[in-house]
């Protein structure tokens, strides 16, 4: 996932580029050898590696997506112009279309402070089917998470990287340097957060 910004003439020109593809699925095979007095000697069922001592596995890459939205939901396009004062969603994602959850979800983002300003408060998530479309998405039942890191915690916060004042790194899940609570991802489930930001 990659995200930049340009400014040009008092009109800030907006583009993400997404990582946005089907999971691909690498498959790992594991077999138990074993015999009386030897390996794959014959004296066990199974001990030449075949049947239910063979164990598929399957590893799938989830892609994370990062969106920037207008205020109203709608997707934004690549080089779409927004001007100082305006405000914008961004959204990140990761669908996990599998049978099997995921535990543990880490996510860290960045906000360019030289070209947004969060807006305190403005961090939500939502959780929908797997494969939602966006506007399914947008339309998801959102609950805000706290900026701050510690009591009353949950699973995000948006902190001060000590540059420029003001809330800068948005962390989701055990991150160590904002260790919020653990995030898992249900199997068949894809998990939004969004903040808003203003475009200086």
């Amino acid at each position: 996932m990659a995200a930049w910004w340009r400014t040009g003439g008092g009109v800030a020109v907006l583009g993400c580029a997404l990582l946005v593809h089907p999971p691909v699925a690498i498959a790992a095979d594991n077999a138990a050898l074993g015999g009386v007095g030897g390996i794959d000697n014959g004296t066990l069922l199974g001990g030449d590696g075949t049947g239910e001592a063979r164990i598929s596995l399957f590893a799938v890459d989830l892609a994370l997506v990062k969106q920037a939205r207008d205020l109203g939901g709608a997707v934004l396009p690549p080089g779409a112009p927004v001007t100082p004062g305006q405000e914008v969603w961004f959204v990140l994602y990761v669908d996990n279309p599998t049978p099997v959850p995921v535990d543990d979800l880490r996510l860290t983002d960045l906000i360019d402070e030289s070209q947004f300003t969060y807006v305190p408060g403005s961090l939500e998530q939502a959780s929908v089917p797997s494969g939602s479309s966006d506007a399914f998405i947008w339309a998801g039942s959102w609950s805000p998470l706290t900026d701050i890191v510690g009591p009353p915690d949950d699973e995000g916060s948006v902190t001060d990287t000590r540059g420029p004042a003001g809330p800068d790194r948005l962390t989701i899940g055990a991150e160590t340097v904002q260790a919020n609570l653990t995030v898992d991802l249900p199997a068949a489930t894809l998990r939004a957060f969004r903040l808003r930001a203003r475009v200086n």
